[in-house]
C-alpha cells in the first residue's frame, strides 16, 4: 500500500483521458458500456453497480479484469485496433487504486490487500533477484524492474510489487538491449 493514497482524478483519470476516452467519455459524446472516464461523479455513481469497480477487490472489478486481459482476448480492453492498451505500471496503478477503496473525490469504499504477485498472465516468478534496474523502451519510457532471466526473446522483468512480466526484447531500447548481451 502507497503512503500517500491514489486518487481518481489525480491519478487514475489522466490515464483514462489519454487512451479510453475516444470510446469512454462525454468529451467524445461516446460512452460505450455506460463508462465515462471524465465523469467522476457518474463513476462513483457506478462503484459495484455490475461489478464495474468493487472498491478493495480488484479481482471481481470488470474495470480491470479487462484492462489485465491478454490483448487477444475477446473481452480485452481497448478492443483490437481501437486504441492503445495500458502499460503494465498503468494496470497495477488502476490495480492499487481499486485496492485502496477506489477513492473519488475523497469518498472511499472497503480496502482490499494487493497480491504478493499476480496469478497467470503475466507470468510471475517467486526467486529473487538482482537489485532492480532502469530499462528503456523504444519509446523511450523507463521500467525500474530486475531482470530476471532472457528466454525465448523475452526478457523476464520482476516490477517492486513481484509481478513478473515477459517483456519482448525487441520493444527495448538499443542501450538496455546491450545490457542484456543483445543487439550492437
Amino acid at each position: 500500500m502507497s503512503l500517500i493514497a491514489l486518487d481518481y482524478e489525480r491519478d487514475v483519470m489522466p490515464i483514462f483521458m489519454e487512451k479510453c476516452a475516444d470510446c469512454h467519455s462525454n468529451e467524445s459524446g461516446k460512452t460505450k458500456g455506460g463508462f465515462k472516464v471524465d465523469d467522476p461523479d457518474h463513476l462513483l455513481g457506478r462503484l459495484s453497480k455490475n461489478s464495474l469497480v468493487v472498491p478493495g477487490d480488484w479481482d471481481a472489478s470488470y474495470l480491470f479484469i479487462t484492462l489485465y486481459r491478454p490483448a487477444d482476448h475477446d473481452d480485452a480492453m481497448p478492443p483490437a485496433g481501437k486504441g492503445e492498451r495500458l502499460t503494465p505500471e498503468e494496470v497495477e496503478l488502476v490495480q492499487r487504486w481499486i485496492t485502496e477503496g477506489a477513492p473519488i473525490n475523497g469518498v472511499r469504499g472497503d480496502e482490499g490487500e494487493m497480491p504478493a504477485s499476480m496469478p497467470a498472465e503475466p507470468e510471475v516468478m517467486s526467486s529473487p533477484g538482482p537489485l532492480p534496474t532502469e530499462w528503456t523502451n523504444r519509446e523511450g519510457k523507463t521500467i525500474v524492474a530486475t531482470l530476471l532471466k532472457v528466454e525465448d526473446g523475452k526478457a523476464f522483468l520482476r516490477l517492486a510489487n513481484g509481478t513478473v512480466y515477459p517483456y519482448p526484447v525487441e520493444n527495448l531500447s538499443d542501450v538496455s538491449q546491450a545490457a542484456l548481451g543483445h543487439g550492437e
